[in-house]
């Protein structure tokens, strides 16, 4: 049960961060692949970024702090299946989510070999 306790902790940190950063993710995203106007739902720019901001830094958050802390890798494809899934829309960028997840990974990598987590 203490297991289980700590991710779903480790899981609102995610949501927490991916919050407050989904503006900055939302940038780099326009600044990559421009937004130009219109969608089919009538979405205002902003709105759009936003969403997309939250979605990527959700996705780097998730697999950097649940490869930090977290033995197995069993919750890390659970909770990323709606993300998967949203992404997956978009056939035409897969490339960003998947370069921003071997970053995430990397750093998750690198950070625990400098801190030494078991």
């Amino acid at each position: 049960m203490n297991n289980f306790i700590k991710n779903i902790l480790l899981l609102v940190v995610v949501v927490i961060l991916s919050y407050f950063t989904a503006g900055y993710f939302g940038s780099l995203y326009n600044n990559l692949v421009p937004y130009y106007g219109s969608s089919f739902f009538s979405v205002p720019k902003e709105s759009a970024l936003l969403f997309n901001g939250f979605i990527f830094a959700y996705l780097f958050f998730f697999i950097l702090i649940f490869q930090l802390f977290n033995k197995r890798n069993k919750w890390i494809f659970v909770l990323l299946l709606p993300v998967i899934i949203l992404l997956v829309i978009d056939w035409i960028h897969i490339y960003l989510p998947i370069i921003l997840a071997l970053i995430a990974l990397g750093l998750a990598i690198l950070l625990r070999k400098i801190f030494k987590i078991k």
